[in-house]
């Protein structure tokens, strides 16, 4: 029987062997100008903001700054969400975004020195559960080559 493979992940390598990396600068590149284009809306439209924000991950790349730098974008977005307007920043998310959004949850708990982040993202992760169900959880730890 042929493996179902969600639309977000149809790009995916069939396996870690066949990873090619990336090039970092352009990656960065691309993540700091997501970043300028990303903090103006902070203020007037952070949702748009958001959605902004988790447009093309680094996923040709294992470079732990270049990823951790696309975080901090998703992560000031976040932030800058009232909390009583947290449910409806997740309900106009895609299904795509929810699972790439997932995977930028699980990127921010497991980095070291932000745990005053933490109570911020664990707010959301319900929520985003909520939308999509269990299945974005699962295609996030089965595509961990894929990971940000």
């Amino acid at each position: 029987r042929p493996r179902r493979v969600h639309k977000c992940w149809s790009m995916a390598e069939p396996s870690s062997s066949t990873f090619v990396q990336g090039d970092d600068s352009v990656m960065m590149a691309a993540v700091q100008s997501r970043d300028a284009a990303v903090n103006p809306l902070l203020r007037t439209d952070p949702v748009s903001a958001l959605r902004l924000a988790l447009t093309d991950p680094p996923y040709a790349t294992k470079t732990v700054s270049v990823k951790e730098a696309s975080f901090e974008v998703v992560g000031k977005a976040i932030c800058a969400i009232k909390e009583a307007d947290v449910e409806a920043a997740v309900g106009t998310l895609t299904l795509e975004e929810c699972d790439i959004f997932v995977k930028y949850l699980y990127r921010g708990l497991g980095l070291e020195g932000r745990e005053k982040l933490y109570p911020v993202l664990l707010k959301w992760h319900p929520l985003v559960v909520n939308r999509t169900g269990p299945a974005s959880i699962v295609r996030t730890i089965s595509e961990v080559h894929r990971g940000l």
